[in-house]
């Protein structure tokens, strides 16, 4: 029992991301309505929010090396629970900007020490294998998130959904009291958050690094562009009511978790680079026929929504990759590793998102074409992350 809870709890703070955005995508339109600003001011509550996990991710993994996952994990989570609690109580969209940055802030100690346990208890495809169990299953929160979100807003109003994440957050925290340490080496060294940006140069001159980096966070991003824009072409293009918002939007999510769980298979027969590479060509495909299809809209719907899960879909085969790849390429430094990966990761996401909010114009094109730059880029990192002699355990 305690093992399924560790388990559960592990879900959880890998989620914090999805949970955090998804749950209230449903919402975005009634915040935008409520205190009267564009489309774009409300898309900022999305890019403030990535960029807050883009920078605590650069604290909370070397913090984590030092003072040890679970007391650092801990003060993350109690400061995700007070910052929904103040999103719930805003205002004004300024007042919601500032505490979306902090509660990003506060939701990046859960991925980040997540994958330093998973680092410290695992390693090579295994470590890969585990992450894209924990993919798959925190999946499911992405696809029943926009779905929980939607019928909170017909029976409550947009401000109850923060209230659900404080309960989230509030069962994560009870879950991390069955964990075990697992960091390797508390209160040594010292806590050196120089150490991140001397790591820096390392990582970006390491050219497997490098690859691994651009595959996962630039088919992240392309996810980014869409969620920046889901609860608006929802609306405008397919004129969907706010209550069935979740079920369209869980056709994706599903694609996702159908690529985690085969990737969960697959890495441990073909290897953490030839599974990446699959799932990065297929995103690459559907995001050509998304863009092919987008100018169509409603027109072309089931095309658009089979396009939308086959982009979900090979992306679950490609995150836990990248992540498990980069962070494998240093071992004395994995929180640390993680937290360059991870900052990396969510900064260029958010822009991408920022961008997508920025172009939107009621119709699909600009958020296709988007994606389907960020499903090229993230092409070109394959050949980098396989490089010319690849370690047995990532082949």
């Amino acid at each position: 029992m305690k093992e399924r809870i560790a388990y559960a709890t592990l879900v959880g703070l890998v989620a914090y991301a999805a949970v955090a955005t998804d749950l209230y995508l449903p919402a975005l339109p009634a915040i935008v309505d409520e205190f009267n600003v564009s489309e774009a001011q409300g898309q900022l509550t999305l890019s403030l929010f990535m960029l807050g996990m883009a920078v605590g991710q650069l604290f909370f993994g070397p913090l984590s090396d030092f003072y040890g996952r679970l007391p650092v994990v801990t003060v993350g989570t109690v400061f995700f629970i007070a910052t929904s609690v103040a999103c719930a109580a805003a205002p004004s969209m300024e007042f919601m900007w500032v505490t979306r940055f902090i509660q990003g802030l506060a939701a990046s100690s859960g991925p980040v020490i997540a994958r330093a346990i998973v680092s410290d208890r695992y390693h090579g495809p295994r470590a890969a294998q585990v992450m894209s169990m924990l993919g798959a299953a925190m999946a499911v929160i992405p696809l029943i998130a926009p779905t929980i979100g939607s019928w909170i807003l017909v029976v409550f109003d947009w401000r109850a959904t923060y209230l659900a994440l404080a309960v989230f957050a509030i069962a994560v925290l009870l879950g991390l009291r069955q964990f075990q340490e697992s960091a390797p080496a508390i209160g040594q060294g010292g806590v050196d958050i120089g150490r991140i940006f001397r790591l820096f140069s390392r990582c970006l001159s390491t050219m497997r690094f490098i690859g691994y980096q651009i595959c996962g966070t630039a088919t992240y991003s392309a996810i980014l562009a869409y969620l920046s824009t889901v609860a608006f072409f929802m609306r405008d293009v397919f004129e969907l009511p706010s209550q069935y918002f979740g079920y369209a939007f869980a056709i994706s999510v599903a694609g996702f978790m159908v690529g985690a769980l085969l990737c969960s298979r697959l890495v441990m027969r073909l290897g953490t680079n030839p599974t990446m590479t699959i799932g990065v060509v297929l995103t690459l495909l559907a995001a050509i026929v998304q863009w092919w299809a987008a100018p169509g809209g409603s027109a072309n719907i089931s095309l658009l929504a089979v396009s939308s899960w086959g982009l979900f879909f090979g992306i679950g085969l490609t995150s836990a990759n990248a992540a498990m790849g980069a962070i494998s390429l240093f071992p004395q430094s994995v929180g640390a590793a993680s937290a360059v990966f991870g900052f990396i990761h969510a900064t260029v996401a958010a822009i991408a998102g920022f961008i997508a909010g920025q172009l939107y114009d009621g119709t699909l094109v600009p958020t296709a074409t988007i994606m389907l730059i960020c499903a090229a880029i993230g092409l070109l990192g394959v050949p980098l992350a396989r490089g010319s002699r690849i370690p047995e355990h990532l082949n």
